[in-house]
């Protein structure tokens, strides 16, 4: 390990002759809550913490999916991507074969097996980041300098999803037919196109195969996106953990492919814009809009979906407080720093560094706290010997003295004490630690409360034994994603001895301190592990599951996961459009050339030489006119672009009743009423759930979809 040697003899002594460190402050009132909201908060991070504690009872924690969420969406992200590129040996990216190069497929051969594992990944994916953004929203991880990690996030989220919405689009069956009809209705609403583009998808024919294949290149290519999404999300985390341990990634790729042989993935009927499908099955884990969007006009489609990412992206300023930073951050004494780098190697958000000494102390560096990065855990002041940094309102410095004036007065007495520094996350926070409950758990103890496990410097347990105490018990939470990241994990490799700064046996018994993760779900091991610590007998060995225990208990956890899973990738859906039969007249025309005067142009040239252009080079509008059944309606329509020099575009829907109906359309592209038009009559029977389309381009005149 990098970094100086602790010298000897005792650091805080030491620190205490080379330069004034002050009396330690006093005490200030604690921070106010980080967020608006905490009580209810906290009541849902204590049902993660019990499922943490379940699923722990038979799986190791680098198997437990609740304890790497972010990890496991990685994985999952990972496995979707590869199975989607071996795709490509078989899927056609063309609108008129995409459906039956994927229907075609059998649902147990290669090419099946693959998509379906390309489906099921894609969901895992979202499961687990949509878990990964409740836990950090319950846990209230996005105030502060978290905040930077929530809005990444957020982003990422909406391109995960944005990429599956696409994916869906590109099997064109039933499905993708919504997706194309309502994004459609949003994308016009923007002034990008020069004409609409929902009216393309009117008919079959007419489904543009270039914006088919600008799906697939989108669907393809915003992937590699995620990656750079990925690198501001963890910019502010130190060690980060991109996936899981290699056997949980395998895990998660076996169980998806035993799966998708198990249970295919379907598609849909094949995508006929003369239906109108209503009921269908559908990914609830990318397809849920399907449910506003037809509801919803185009803006109010982008209104909503505005207000969802800003509410969701604006999380960390509207729930969480403003605090001075002073008030809970981090604060380095830099004349007691010896340059052990342990504070910068310990913070779990790399916001220590080590910079150019500056008091002329003989050490080559000096902590210094990035306000940006701190978000208080405490972790540091467990790291440094000479208690050189740490949080104002819990000054390591105060509280030792505290501490170890107790345990004198206790032994003056003729008592023994035992203390139990508690972590004051296991009751879900600082503000909602309970120290009579915690006394009921621990008879015997002067329970102390602490911000972490973490924040107990081995050196503090080592001085209350020096002075008396009989036993030294620390308690941390059993939840796998703490407030503090790893940083509970760091005090345990220091009473072995594995991380520095470590217990010192020969300064205190090791027999009479000890670490307990305490189990919500079984308070009494905590009780019965404080009494052997009182007693002075050893813990007993920790008991390893049977190797058919944990197949099992993997088992079990696949299965309902996988349920759950599959259940809402393929739940049932009705559709909100009414089944009504419908007359859809779509058309594009250009109207005649209006004032089409030419003059010559001033020049010294022979009159036979000179050239010629057009004062006025605008079109007339196009008139349509639509007699149903009799009852006849009429329409002008004015030609796009600027100088009104380009065609005609519009639309027309008529609801019918089911029967027989006659039809007469007209469309006029000269001015006056009488002006030749081009004429198309005809008869049709209404269906429930079909639409009549009849278009009308240049050049080819009137055309019903058959």
């Amino acid at each position: 390990m990098s970094g100086h040697h602790h010298p000897e003899p005792d650091c805080e002594t030491l620190a205490d002759t080379l330069g004034p460190g002050g009396e330690p402050i006093s005490a200030p009132t604690a921070p106010l809550p980080a967020t608006r909201g905490t009580r209810v908060l906290a009541w849902a991070e204590r049902l993660f913490v019990r499922a943490d504690a379940w699923v722990e009872r038979a799986l190791p924690r680098d198997y437990n999916p609740l304890a790497q969420l972010g990890a496991a969406a990685n994985a999952a992200l990972l496995l979707a991507t590869v199975s989607g590129v071996l795709m490509l040996f078989w899927y056609s990216p063309s609108v008129h074969q995409a459906w039956s190069s994927l229907a075609e497929l059998g649902p147990r051969s290669i090419g099946g097996v693959l998509r379906s594992v390309h489906r099921y990944a894609s969901d895992l994916a979202m499961l687990f980041i949509l878990g990964h953004a409740v836990r950090a929203f319950v846990a209230r991880k996005f105030p502060g300098a978290r905040w930077l990690a929530w809005v990444s996030g957020v982003l990422l989220l909406a391109l995960v999803w944005f990429i599956g919405w696409t994916g869906y689009w590109l099997v064109w069956d039933v499905r993708a037919q919504w997706v194309a009809l309502d994004t459609m209705k949003a994308v016009d609403v923007l002034p990008i196109f020069g004409e609409p583009m929902g009216r393309l998808f009117a008919a079959n024919h007419t489904v543009p195969s270039l914006l088919f294949f600008v799906v697939f290149f989108l669907h393809m290519v915003l992937p590699l996106a995620i990656a750079a999404g990925l690198c501001l999300h963890l910019a502010r985390l130190s060690r980060t953990k991109l996936l899981p341990v290699a056997r949980f990634s395998v895990w998660l790729t076996v169980a998806t492919v035993l799966v998708a042989l198990i249970v295919p993935a379907d598609v849909a009927a094949p995508a006929d814009m003369a239906l109108k499908p209503q009921a269908f099955t559908m990914d609830w884990w990318y397809l849920w809009p399907l449910t506003l969007s037809a509801r919803l006009s185009g803006a109010g489609v982008w209104l909503a979906a505005g207000s969802f990412l800003l509410v969701l992206a604006t999380v960390p300023w509207w729930l969480g407080r403003r605090r001075a930073r002073a008030s809970y951050q981090a604060t380095v004494n830099t004349s007691r720093c010896f340059s052990c780098t342990q504070c910068a190697q310990a913070c779990p958000f790399g916001a220590i560094t080590m910079v150019t000494r500056t008091d002329g102390k003989p050490f080559p560096s000096q902590a210094q706290v990035d306000p940006d990065r701190c978000v208080g855990c405490g972790i540091c002041t467990g790291s440094c010997d000479t208690q050189a940094i740490g949080m104002a309102w819990f000054d390591a410095r105060r509280v030792t003295r505290e501490l170890q004036d107790y345990v004198s007065g206790e032994v003056a007495g003729g008592k023994a004490p035992a203390l139990a520094l508690v972590c004051s996350q296991a009751d879900g926070g600082w503000d909602f630690f309970q120290a009579a409950a915690w006394r009921a758990r621990l008879p015997g103890y002067e329970v102390r409360p602490v911000p972490s496990s973490g924040w107990v410097e081995p050196k503090v347990i080592e001085s209350l034994i020096a002075k008396g105490a009989r036993a030294v018990l620390v308690v941390s939470t059993v939840n796998s994603d703490p407030f503090c990241r790893e940083g509970d994990a760091w005090l345990p490799l220091r009473l072995r001895g594995e991380r520095e700064p470590h217990f010192r046996p020969n300064r205190a018994d090791p027999r009479k301190t000890a670490h307990v993760r305490y189990d919500p779900t079984r308070p009494g091991d905590l009780t019965r592990a404080a009494a052997r610590l009182w007693q002075g007998e050893p813990s007993p060995s920790a008991t390893r599951p049977t190797r058919f225990r944990l197949l099992a208990a993997a088992a079990g956890l696949t299965v309902l996961l996988f349920a759950g899973l599959i259940w809402v990738s393929d739940a049932p859906f009705r559709h909100p459009t009414a089944p009504v039969p419908e007359l859809v007249f779509s058309f594009r025309a250009y109207g005649d050339w209006l004032d089409a005067t030419t003059q010559a142009a001033a020049d010294d040239r022979p009159v036979h030489m000179r050239a010629t252009m057009h004062t006025n080079r605008s079109r007339a509008p196009v008139t349509v006119r639509l007699e149903l059944d009799g009852q006849a309606e009429e329409h002008v329509f004015r030609p796009k672009g600027f100088k009104s020099d380009g065609a005609s575009i519009g639309e027309l829907r008529r609801p019918l009743a089911v029967g027989a109906h006659t039809l007469s359309l007209s469309v006029s592209t000269a001015p006056g009423a009488e002006s030749a038009a081009q004429v198309w009559d005809g008869t049709f029977t209404a269906e429930p759930g079909r639409l009549v389309v009849i278009s009308f381009e240049p050049g080819t005149g009137f055309r019903r979809e058959p």
